[in-house]
């Protein structure tokens, strides 16, 4: 059986894990991360992405210019763009990751692996696992070495 220290260590693994995943999706130079870039419904079924960089509001409920609106949904146009901004920051996504976190249900769905080691944290100890003696022993020589003697 594992020690509360490792399973501990584990989660915050997982969880930094699926931190990197949601970077790679949300930072990604993609048509949908650029903040001039919005979905708009042609019909039920069809749907292209406009790019409303030269717009005065960026939005779509707002007054818009038709002559002033891009067709912007292919990877290499948004490659090749001097006006793209990427619509979300790392604490952005950070900050949604622990907020979808909060949501026992869709962590439940989503993230069965970090719901798995939090009950087993649960039911060990509540709090922060206490180091294994290994561990202390290893902190205390390298606080030793640390100090200069000479």
């Amino acid at each position: 059986m594992r020690n509360v220290r490792s399973v501990f260590k584990k989660l915050k693994e997982v969880k930094h894990v699926h931190t990197v995943k949601l970077y790679k999706i949300h930072l990604k130079r993609t048509p949908e991360n650029c903040k001039y870039n919005f979905k708009y419904a042609v019909s039920d079924k069809v749907t292209i992405r406009l790019c409303l960089l030269h717009q005065p509001e960026v939005d779509l409920e707002h007054k818009v210019f038709p002559h002033l609106i891009d067709i912007c949904q292919d990877m290499q146009h948004c490659k090749s763009c001097d006006a793209y901004i990427c619509r979300h920051d790392k604490k952005e996504v950070q900050a949604y990751f622990n907020k979808t976190l909060e949501d026992q249900k869709f962590k439940a769905k989503e993230y069965p692996d970090i719901c798995a080691l939090e009950w087993v944290l649960e039911r060990s100890v509540v709090g922060i696992p206490p180091l294994n003696y290994i561990e202390k022993f290893w902190f205390y020589i390298k606080r030793i070495l640390s100090k200069k003697i000479f």
